[in-house]
């Protein structure tokens, strides 16, 4: 069966080799697409357990944690992982121009583009763990605080996951120079997973934060 999705044009599996017929998706993107497509249903799992608590278990006492010294009800610090988010969030918008400038055949911009990207990813995973530090709650703190940490936690590996593909690719095209801009499926690939990790903590920041 032929695949006819539009994708980057050329992306081979590894980088090398002889590129992809135009208009047609390399193998490694598809698989990177099918395993996001299971990622996306791992999300959703715990989303939705996130919303059974939110709606049915605790709907009239919300967050059901207080501050044992005061009795104040806990609220989620926004203005900080408002920030955290425009950090990750820009992330997306420096690889994408790094890419850009890459199919231009401008090397020098995808390795800053990819230098950036790692570093706002870096602290983006510094202040979410500085956040875990001065919460006030811990995963045992009812159901609420395993499904914070769950959540947040199973985003936060899946940065780190992240930043190593982006790492190793910047490696690449600093020192081993093999990406071309149409033979780069493993960039193609690191790069979509770095997009789909954002897009799921914009989704995680407006449900469990602003919502």
């Amino acid at each position: 069966m032929t695949t006819e999705n539009v994708t980057l044009p050329g992306h081979d599996l590894h980088g090398g080799g002889a590129p992809a017929p135009p208009h047609r998706i390399s193998q490694g993107m598809l698989v990177m697409i099918l395993f996001l497509g299971s990622e996306a249903m791992l999300f959703a799992s715990f989303f939705t357990a996130y919303f059974m608590i939110r709606f049915n278990i605790a709907a009239n006492d919300w967050p059901p944690i207080r501050n044992t010294a005061t009795g104040a009800r806990f609220v989620l610090p926004k203005g900080i992982t408002a920030v955290n988010t425009v950090f990750l969030v820009s992330s997306s918008f420096t690889l994408w121009w790094g890419e850009h400038r890459f199919k231009k055949g401008d090397r020098k911009s995808l390795e800053r583009g990819l230098l950036v990207t790692i570093f706002l990813g870096l602290t983006f995973l510094v202040i979410q763990l500085n956040e875990y530090a001065h919460l006030g709650f811990t995963p045992q703190n009812k159901a609420f605080g395993s499904v914070f940490y769950s959540l947040t936690g199973l985003h936060g590996f899946h940065v780190l996951v992240g930043l190593i593909l982006l790492t190793i690719c910047y490696v690449r095209t600093r020192r081993a120079r093999d990406f071309t801009p149409t033979r780069a499926t493993v960039l193609g690939a690191a790069s979509l997973y770095w997009h789909f990790v954002d897009v799921v903590w914009v989704i995680l920041f407006l449900l469990v934060y602003l919502l």
